[in-house]
């Protein structure tokens, strides 16, 4: 018995101690949502390509200063927010200011509207990365 103990704990200290290192490795981001900066962390997840269930946009051309990615949810947003689960989509302008800031998705829906830039689905682009709460304002 005495051996089983020392050996589970030996198992337990050697799972500890591959853990640590892993989670001190974490990289932290950024994403616009309703004009405000949340953090976010990449997760490796298995997310087959066209499975992501909240829209996520990413920048071909802009060159606004301090432009980051823009999601429709957040922790806590009406109309849900299925823990990061990112649906891609590639904006484009083409006859918008491209310097523009985009800090919401709503912002994001009148340029398009507007003719200002295009708003293409990338699936295969489809990832998870989890957002977490406490936003920072902009600016």
């Amino acid at each position: 018995m005495r051996n089983l103990l020392l050996a589970a704990s030996v198992g337990a200290l050697a799972v500890v101690s591959l853990a640590g290192p892993v989670a001190a490795k974490r990289e932290f981001g950024a994403v616009y949502v309703d004009g405000a900066i949340y953090r976010v962390f990449g997760n490796k997840a298995n997310v087959p390509d066209g499975t992501g269930t909240d829209p996520f946009a990413t920048f071909t051309n802009s060159t606004a200063n301090g432009q980051l990615g823009v999601a429709e949810f957040a922790p806590g947003s009406a109309g849900g927010h299925h823990g990061g689960r990112w649906a891609v989509n590639r904006v484009t302008w083409t006859n918008g200011d491209a310097s523009t800031l985009v800090t919401s998705w709503t912002q994001l829906e009148q340029l398009e509207a507007d003719d200002q830039l295009v708003v293409v689905r990338d699936e295969a682009a489809d990832f998870r990365c989890p957002v977490l709460g406490d936003p920072q304002p902009i600016g």
